[in-house]
């Protein structure tokens, strides 16, 4: 079993240039046919406002317009981090209307810079053609360093080798050879952001991995069972690369998935019948087992031996009270519309990402996501439910049992349809781009805008199956029990429909990506199991 593909992969690559295999970038021309000063262009600035403003770095309208805007029934990924970097150095490079309109939306929004490490790259650079070396303003070139940590590169253009091996540097190696031509170019602005994370623990555990839950983890497998009371749940781990299948979309696909549990006893039975009256209900059975000579002669049970066997059955039960156990670690929100699934991965360079995925149970996914807004989504988020006792009724044994659907998958945006119906639209006119604070020698505008990003949702080595089952007060291997029977609540979140995640920084609430699943992995090797 290989320990790399034990994640939750996303790369994204963000660069200026035309399908360069991820990212959002500007692909600069001249103006060929204009002779415009550029003073006079886009000057008169007016009051420019969007409802897609961005007021802080948590999730907001801006993060999932994109969503709503290709609302196309397919699986869907992209960056509202990498394009607000982006928007943010375009602004910096930008005058008149054109910087007004992309102020509107970007707003008051202050980037952050992130640290490096070996798992998360999150870089930006400007490479200037040597012979336009003179022609960049120097106040933008210290703009772009200060504000966003970014290198500046001189290079002939001639190929574009040395800007394939920066991109493969800081997308993890993950990257490589992802421009063919930039003879075209006078500049590049390149924002790439690429991250190669492990969950904090793997969704299911495994021999190869330190478990999430020591205490129900016997012999590699996930598993609760309580002395006395009819509970009993046990989730196997894959071998051999086999997985369970998971119907998917009205069962139209056989998808490769993962599953999880947890249970939460909060079912006082000691506390609930009264101590006296379990001692006489279980105290008159073992009476009456012993006594009936089942597995031996009949005799007839001593004070003494009733009392030391009541003893250690009323220690037992009442140890099973507040027991929470679970196969990994993850928060969740559950109503009559919507089923919310959250999990963490590991810190890394100070940054711990969340993972949390909506599914929708009424609405289809598309008509979810036109009805749906930040509110009614950042609501559900702040309602996640942590695996702890307090959280659950008491009572009653609360049972969270769960199927994930794998997937992998790449996605390009119409980035410029989709910033014009945001209201950022002179910087892609010819007529009205205002690009001076850039380059006062040469008009330019933004021809082409690219966002490719794409993500893999793993975890290999991963099997489970769940069996419950009831008893009786009676003979098991000729050894005397009482079980109690207890009420039991069981929630679904299995994600058996398309549905929306969001990938965002937990402790600043910045969306980092945004997409959804139509199609996951088609499991070609699958292995039933039921519940």
């Amino acid at each position: 079993m290989k320990n790399e593909k034990n994640y939750l992969k996303v790369v994204l690559m963000i660069v200026a240039m035309i399908l360069i295999g991820g990212g959002l970038g500007f692909s600069v021309y001249y103006f060929t046919e204009q002779n415009v000063d550029i003073e006079e262009k886009d000057t008169e600035v007016q009051n420019v406002n969007s409802p897609y403003r961005i007021s802080g770095n948590g999730l907001e309208d801006f993060d999932i317009s994109f969503l709503k805007m290709e609302n196309n029934n397919k699986n869907m990924i992209y960056s509202p981090l990498s394009i607000k970097y982006a928007l943010a150095m375009l602004s910096e490079g930008s005058k008149g209307i054109s910087k007004a309109q992309i102020d509107a939306v970007i707003g008051d929004y202050q980037g952050r810079k992130y640290m490096n490490s070996s798992n998360m790259s999150f870089a930006n650079a400007l490479f200037i053609r040597d012979s336009f070396k003179c022609n960049i303003n120097k106040d933008y070139i210290n703009t772009l360093k200060d504000k966003f940590n970014a290198e500046v590169l001189y290079d002939s253009f001639a190929t574009a080798r040395n800007l394939n091996s920066w991109v493969e540097k800081k997308t993890l190696g993950l990257i490589p050879n992802m421009l063919d031509d930039v003879e075209n170019n006078l500049f590049v602005l390149v924002n790439a952001l690429a991250i190669d994370m492990d969950w904090k623990y793997v969704i299911q555990p495994d021999g190869d991995h330190e478990f999430y839950d020591e205490d129900h983890v016997f012999g590699g497998d996930f598993y609760v069972s309580y002395p006395h009371e009819t509970y009993d749940l046990w989730i196997g781990a894959i071998k051999n690369d086999h997985y369970p299948s998971l119907a998917f979309n009205d069962k139209k696909i056989d998808a490769k998935a993962v599953q999880f549990a947890a249970i939460i006893n909060n079912c006082d039975i000691v506390g609930e019948l009264g101590e006296g009256n379990i001692r006489k209900t279980v105290g008159d059975a073992y009476k009456a087992f012993a006594q009936s000579g089942e597995c031996d002669d009949p005799y007839e049970a001593s004070e003494e031996e009733v009392t030391e066997y009541l003893n250690d059955y009323i220690k037992s039960i009442g140890s099973n009270y507040k027991d929470v156990g679970s196969s990994t670690d993850f928060k969740f929100y559950n109503d009559d519309k919507v089923k919310v699934f959250a999990k963490e991965l590991k810190e890394y360079a100070g940054i711990t990402l969340e993972y949390i995925g909506i599914m929708p149970k009424k609405l289809t996914l598309e008509e979810f996501i036109k009805s749906t807004n930040t509110q009614e989504i950042n609501m559900m988020i702040s309602n996640l439910k942590e695996i702890e006792s307090e959280n659950f009724s008491k009572g009653k044994l609360t049972e969270i049992t769960g199927h994930i659907p794998l997937f992998a998958f790449d996605y390009e945006l119409n980035l410029i349809d989709d910033l014009k119906e945001l209201g950022i639209v002179n910087v892609f006119d010819s007529s009205k781009a205002n690009l001076s604070k850039i380059t006062t020698d040469e008009d330019v505008f933004i021809d082409t805008v690219v966002h490719k990003a794409n993500i893999e949702f793993s975890n290999e080595g991963i099997k489970a199956a769940a069996v419950t089952s009831s008893g009786d007060a009676g003979n098991d291997a000729c050894m005397f029990d009482y079980f109690y029977d207890i009420p039991i609540e069981k929630i679904d979140l299995t994600f058996d429909n398309p549905y929306l995640f969001l990938i965002r920084d937990k402790d600043s609430g910045e969306v980092w990506f945004v997409g959804n699943v139509y199609e996951p992995t088609v499991n070609n090797n699958s292995e039933s199991n039921e519940w």
